[in-house]
């Protein structure tokens, strides 16, 4: 039962970083209160109104909700966009099935040990939080020394074309400068750092719930 709670564990935490990056990725609320902090409307030359109307037609395009307009966005930003929108699928695919593994683990672990279960589950949390941590810490300190740099070894790995390459003139890098996109990587780091708490705060209070049981 330890690996099984260890693993069950693990796509817990994987299954709220993607939550807290899925959440973040479609989330209009999070592109304008960064946007407003960073003042992008006056320097991309739209109107609050104009720039609120292409993060919902940019969010909701990665939700599979609408297509982009032609009329909005370039040819080729609508093709990157393409490979921009299947990677957030991807996201949402693997988060939907890592919170399955991590309740079928979770109930398996609690069936089979009963009071014993939130001991065994916390342990493998704190196992896995610390394999994660280590990867997480060091792509954290990789961005804090030179984010421009690995934000360019982002796209190159995840995309097999230079269609991310737009000019300083298009409707995305004007909508999504660089700083936005480091005030958004903090956003994921806080939303997924608060639910992890959240989620050690339940397991401490079943343990402690099944210590006065005991």
């Amino acid at each position: 039962m330890k690996i099984v709670a260890f693993f069950s564990a693990l796509f817990l935490s994987v299954a709220l970083l993607l939550t807290a990056l899925y959440s973040v990725a479609v989330g209009t609320d999070t592109y304008e209160y960064h946007q407003v902090r960073l003042r992008v409307a006056e320097r991309s030359l739209f109107s609050e109104e104009e720039l609120s109307l292409l993060n919902c037609e940019v969010a909701g395009y990665l939700k599979g909700e609408n297509e982009l307009s032609g009329a909005n966005f370039s040819e080729r930003e609508r093709m990157h966009m393409v490979d921009v929108r299947n990677l957030v699928f991807l996201c949402r695919r693997v988060m939907c099935v890592s919170w399955a593994l991590s309740a079928i683990g979770i109930l398996t672990v609690c069936l089979r040990e009963k009071w014993n279960a939130s001991i065994l589950l916390l342990r493998g949390a704190w196992q896995a939080l610390g394999a994660m941590a280590g990867a997480i810490l060091l792509i954290a300190a990789v961005c804090a020394v030179d984010f421009t740099w690995a934000f360019t070894l982002f796209h190159k790995i995840l995309f097999t074309n230079d269609l991310w390459l737009l000019s300083a003139s298009s409707t995305l890098i004007r909508m999504f400068p660089e700083d936005f996109f480091r005030a958004m990587a903090g956003s994921i780091g806080l939303r997924f750092a608060g639910m992890l708490l959240l989620a050690l705060s339940v397991g401490k209070g079943l343990k402690y719930y099944a210590d006065t049981r005991c």
